[in-house]
């Protein structure tokens, strides 16, 4: 009623939207899709991915430095279905902007760079003419980090290892009977004569410049080539997808002024509270940010509907 006789308005009602600190985790890059592999092909993942507590925005993040496009499917709050597509920006994380109450299934680009373990070469020219010892050292400063420079010690008997190959075998041993060594490489003969001592990384990553591999030989009269780059390193294209902190609102709203107050953690945000953003069609785009981190806090929402 109002005060005008034959006048009547429709009645405003305060509604209070709570989320417990429990539900509005703390923002993640995994939290759907841990780190995936993209293949030569375009896919959709569907098993295993894991939606949010409550309505939330997702992102996605890359491993390499990628600009494809990735879908991600599911439903709004009111469980009907809706889709958003993000471009991935590298090893940023892009957010969305919609509130997915499920997320169904995310269609992945195919890889842009194709993957190869880096590997190393060192030719041994002759063998071993005095029995000694010599000491192989492995330098891969990203590789092994701390461990760059660890060397092996290899005992050479002149009637044993004579031959090139010889000494290229018994390298090979020491090399993948080093626990530091072989935890990122594994060695391996080549070469016409197998007479190549081969290093291969164990895992796809990017491109060392600085491995190497070094032959100390003392008085063996083993004798070796250079240290010979052969295929360069290239890491594998992976994508995550994780939540963002928007917080999906139950309400098609038509202003954000609607909103009469926001609480993160059971107080009003200073200097600078959160944003709503509203939208009277849709929705999946009628969200809450808060400026400060979400995780472990209550949200709470005071609407005018």
């Amino acid at each position: 009623m109002t005060d005008i006789e034959g006048v009547d308005i429709d009645r405003a009602f305060l509604a209070h939207y709570h989320i417990a600190a429990a539900d509005a985790v703390a923002e993640s890059d995994t939290a759907v899709m841990a780190l995936t592999t993209l293949e030569a092909e375009a896919r959709s993942i569907t098993p295993g991915l894991v939606s949010p507590a409550v309505p939330r925005n997702v992102k996605i993040d890359a491993s390499t430095a990628i600009t494809t496009k990735v879908k991600i499917h599911g439903t709004d709050f009111a469980g009907q279905v809706i889709s958003e597509e993000l471009q991935l920006t590298g090893t940023d994380a892009v957010a969305g902007n919609l509130a997915f109450k499920t997320i169904t299934k995310v269609d992945l680009p195919a890889r842009t760079n194709t993957p190869a373990k880096q590997t190393e070469t060192i030719q041994v020219t002759a063998g071993c003419g005095t029995s000694g010892d010599i000491a192989v050292a492995v330098t891969a400063t990203t590789l092994l980090g701390a461990k760059s420079g660890a060397s092996v010690t290899v005992t050479l008997d002149n009637t044993e290892h004579s031959g090139a190959d010889d000494v290229a075998a018994a390298v090979v041993e020491a090399l993948n009977e080093d626990a530091d060594i072989s935890a990122v490489f594994t060695a391996s003969v080549t070469g016409d004569d197998d007479d190549t001592v081969l290093l291969t990384a164990n895992e796809y990553a990017a491109n060392d410049s600085s491995l190497a591999i070094a032959f100390t030989v003392n008085s063996t009269q083993v004798t070796v080539g250079s240290s010979t780059n052969g295929t360069s390193g290239t890491a594998e294209d992976k994508v995550s997808v994780g939540l963002g902190k928007k917080l999906g609102i139950p309400y098609k709203l038509y202003a954000d002024e609607l909103v009469i107050l926001k609480l993160l953690n059971k107080a009003v945000e200073a200097p600078t509270q959160g944003v709503v953003t509203a939208d009277a069609t849709d929705l999946s785009k009628n969200v809450y940010t808060p400026n400060g981190d979400i995780g472990s806090k209550d949200v709470d929402l005071y609407i005018m509907v």
